[in-house]
């Protein structure tokens, strides 16, 4: 089943849904949460490449969604990418099976629905997929260098400066000294090596 719908910003949102299909929700959102974000061509070949149950479900429910997009809104399939993709739990069975002394254990298979949320992105516009969140959370992370006078540069070792805080005032040989006293520490353990 497939719903299509228009926004205020002229930008049509094509929404597709599958209803009661016979996998867990969390098995499912190990599938939709991998093509969270993506063109959707991309994620149709991702999950071609998906070893899940889940993922021909997931394949049929997008190539219904762009097969609509295409259709009533001649949209192309190269500019839509998945803005939302949701997994809810559907309706439980209940089976049983027989156990010790004549009792029964109750089997729950829990059934879920997909919904997924279509949207035209141009080229042009830096997709916000995975890849350029990553990157720009890469960005903001990047450690920040301190700046030193070009006087004290010269003046200083650069072991001083990048060195941890116990060897800044120590000498070579005190370095060097406590390197191999930590290495004997290492291999003097209970082992007697």
């Amino acid at each position: 089943m497939a719903k299509v719908t228009a926004t205020t910003e002229s930008k049509p949102l094509v929404t597709a849904f599958a209803r009661g299909l016979h996998v867990a929700p969390r098995k499912m959102r190990l599938v939709t949460n991998l093509v969270k974000n993506m063109n959707v061509n991309d994620a149709l070949a991702q999950l071609t490449f998906t070893d899940k149950k889940a993922s021909p479900m997931v394949m049929k429910l997008l190539q219904s969604a762009v097969a609509n997009a295409t259709n009533n809104f001649s949209l192309s399939a190269d500019h839509l990418y998945i803005k939302t993709i949701t997994t809810d739990q559907a309706a439980v069975m209940k089976r049983y099976f027989p156990r010790a002394r004549g009792s029964a254990f109750v089997i729950r298979r829990k059934l879920c629905n997909v919904n997924v949320v279509l949207e035209e992105r141009k080229k042009g516009k830096a997709a916000a997929g995975r890849m350029s969140f990553l990157k720009r959370k890469a960005a903001e992370t990047k450690p920040e260098i301190q700046s030193i006078d070009a006087k004290e540069a010269v003046n200083t070792k650069p072991e001083k400066v990048l060195g941890k805080k116990s060897e800044i005032g120590k000498s070579d040989e005190q370095i060097k000294m406590n390197k191999v006293q930590n290495k004997r520490r290492l291999f003097n353990r209970k082992t007697g090596e």
